[in-house]
């Protein structure tokens, strides 16, 4: 495949690749294997400029269109059918591109990716006052496809990225090597920061804080910051959990094969158990092998994937998606202009010969010219209207809307109050049965107890041992056994006595 590529030689029309995050505004020259990390931006002509878009700033969804529409109405059928299923602003003006994929159903498949042009402006207008072009801009999801095309990931599987980074957090799933699906959480790295502030109920030094985080992730030696940490990263799981099964039912995804796990500040130590044992899935660390040189003891995984998709795109560039409205200009002989000028040149060196033909050619020109104003005309007309009756339209649907919105939550709260009358007579289990379970979970771990309350659904349990890991033990079986009826445990109130080194407290057991 390489071989191949070296052939076409596409890549010798420039000398490097520059990669650019402006979210973090971190920027890396690639040239000849190595990388190496660049302050300041500057243009030059033989460096191609590469960057990508968060899924934060994206809407993705599929749609599907009729096999009727020719491929010159395809892109206004496609622009209506975001408008009409997807619920855009009539008056918000959107960056609207596409691909086709292969899916169920009579009609074409096509994934849309659409993104707010004022959004779009405000992360790149910086780069555009710096550099003329920029070649590429890939959205972010679409980025790990050059792991399958440069053969580092294998295909025939299902695989899942879930990456960390200051200003989003993104799952990401590919099938058999394509792009499946996509969503962002609310757990950014700035956003866990926040967080963690929340549950310590204090500002804590940020410095401190993430580079405590990088250096031991999860499995920190700071007890009271291990402590917290495990609390949060719940959190996180617990979301991500719901994410994974809805993929899976919505896509009909039998079995995740593999997960990877990273973050804009390297691996994330301790993650990988979260993945085991939350989300059942086998997980490593999201550090791939791309064979090249680097100073720094790790680089963004984003730039060697933008690096990667960059040299693909000289090659097949009807394969990706490209946000850039900087594009580079074809070279001379392929620019209108280029063309223009040749053709001039052409005609006046011919003039001589063939006045006639030179004045029937540009009177020709000219009516092709009225044609075409005249044709732009009607179709400004046609479109203005369609946008009038589309604005109509899309007024009624929020009307429908906001009336099924107040229908659906009298529905909610009917059905909640029946399924709570139902629980109640059908599914109640009595406290004294459950408090028998506890206590044989106790005995089992060796773990005792001199009082065992109940309050409504929650269960409070005086407990003393002398090892933290038969304490641990009995967590970990009550969780695994009563998964299904459990909201929440918590466990802050366990403790080492300083004076009898015995762990004591009170473990919370909430009950759905």
């Amino acid at each position: 495949m390489a071989k191949k590529k070296a052939e076409k030689k596409p890549e010798n029309r420039f000398q490097s690749v520059i990669t650019i995050d402006n979210y973090n505004h971190r920027n890396y020259k690639f040239e000849d294997s190595k990388v190496s990390s660049i302050r300041k931006l500057q243009f030059k002509r033989q460096n191609y400029f590469v960057s990508f878009v968060a899924n934060k700033d994206l809407i993705i969804a599929p749609v599907s269109v009729s096999r009727s529409i020719e491929d010159e109405d395809l892109e206004g059928a496609l622009e209506d059918k975001a408008y009409d299923e997807l619920g855009l602003d009539a008056a918000t003006e959107y960056i609207i591109k596409y691909r086709e994929f292969f899916g169920e159903g009579d009609g074409r498949n096509f994934q849309l990716f659409i993104m707010e042009k004022e959004k779009y402006n405000e992360l790149y207008s910086d780069i555009r006052n710096t550099l003329k072009y920029v070649d590429l801009i890939v959205p972010a999801p679409l980025l790990y496809q050059s792991l399958y095309d440069n053969n580092i990931l294998e295909k025939k599987k299902v695989h899942c990225f879930l990456y960390f980074a200051e200003y989003d957090t993104t799952l990401t799933f590919y099938q058999d090597g394509e792009y499946l699906y996509s969503k962002s959480i609310n757990y950014s790295l700035k956003q866990i920061y926040d967080r963690y502030c929340e549950i310590v109920g204090k500002s804590v030094d940020e410095k401190q804080f993430f580079r405590i985080f990088q250096k031991e992730g999860v499995k920190t030696t700071h007890l009271e910051f291990q402590q917290n940490l495990i609390k949060l990263f719940n959190e996180i799981f617990i979301t991500i959990n719901d994410i994974v099964i809805y993929t899976k039912r919505a896509y009909k995804v039998d079995v995740i094969d593999q997960m990877f796990i990273g973050s804009e500040l390297g691996p994330i130590s301790g993650a990988d158990e979260y993945a085991q044992n939350y989300l059942g899935l086998y997980s490593i660390p999201m550090t791939f092998d791309f064979k090249i040189e680097s100073d720094e003891w790790y680089i963004d995984q984003m730039h060697y994937m933008m690096n990667l998709s960059a040299q693909t795109y000289w090659d097949e560039p009807e394969r990706f998606v490209n946000f850039s409205l900087y594009p580079r200009p074809p070279i001379f002989v392929k620019r209108a202009s280029g063309q223009f000028i040749i053709s001039l040149i052409l005609a006046l060196l011919a003039a001589s010969a063939y006045p006639l033909f030179f004045l029937g050619s540009s009177y020709a020109i000219d009516m092709k010219n009225k044609q075409l104003r005249e044709e732009q005309q009607r179709v400004s007309a046609i479109a203005t209207r369609y946008r009038r009756i589309l604005a109509q339209k899309l007024k009624e649907i929020k009307r429908l809307s906001d009336k099924r919105a107040l229908l659906k939550v009298t529905y909610e709260g009917k059905e909640k109050t029946l399924v709570s009358v139902y629980n109640k007579k059908v599914n109640y289990n009595l406290k004294s049965n459950q408090l028998a379970a506890f206590a044989k979970n106790f005995k089992k771990y060796g773990v005792h107890s001199n009082k065992m309350v109940s309050i409504n659904d929650t269960y409070y349990l005086s407990l003393i041992s002398n090892s933290d890991e038969n304490v641990t033990e009995l967590i970990k079986d009550i969780t695994k056994n009563y998964s299904k009826d459990i909201k929440m445990i918590n466990i802050d109130e366990i403790s080492q006595d300083s004076n009898s080194s015995l762990y004591q407290g009170v473990l919370k057991v909430e009950l759905k």
